[in-house]
């Protein structure tokens, strides 16, 4: 059965259950374990400042406090392409948890986010970073 609203525990399912896709594909996964380590205990901080970027976003919760763009500007150089794979798992996550009127909901704010960080990450000056 589909979640038909968004709280604090659907945000949590959505993001356990897409992490674990992260981790466990083969473009992504290693992008991903680099930077946050190979463990559970590594991974349980980069969870939960998804549970409160993800409750901030969708809850206007303001739980999250940090600045995705410079976390993502300190990552070694990453494909561009990524993202678009990213975006993938993201939406079919949301879908396998929420109806299409929330799932959607969930892939217009992570497509923004995502267009947000490209357009700051592979701009002029950082032309070094697009593979």
């Amino acid at each position: 059965m589909k979640l038909e609203t968004i709280s604090e525990e659907s945000i949590k399912m959505l993001v356990d259950r897409f992490y674990l896709k992260i981790r466990a594909d083969s473009a992504l996964g290693p992008v991903f374990n680099d930077a946050i380590g190979h463990s559970d205990e590594q991974w349980g901080p980069h969870l939960n400042r998804m549970y409160d970027f993800w409750s901030s976003i969708m809850l206007t919760s303001g739980r999250y406090h940090g600045n995705p763009m410079q976390k993502h500007k300190n990552l070694p150089v990453f494909e561009k392409s990524l993202f678009e794979r990213w975006l993938d798992l993201f939406e079919k996550t949301a879908h396998e948890i929420h109806p299409e009127h929330i799932a959607r909901h969930y892939t217009e704010k992570s497509r923004r986010i995502a267009e947000n960080l490209k357009a700051n990450l592979y701009t002029r000056g950082n032309e070094e970073q697009i593979r």
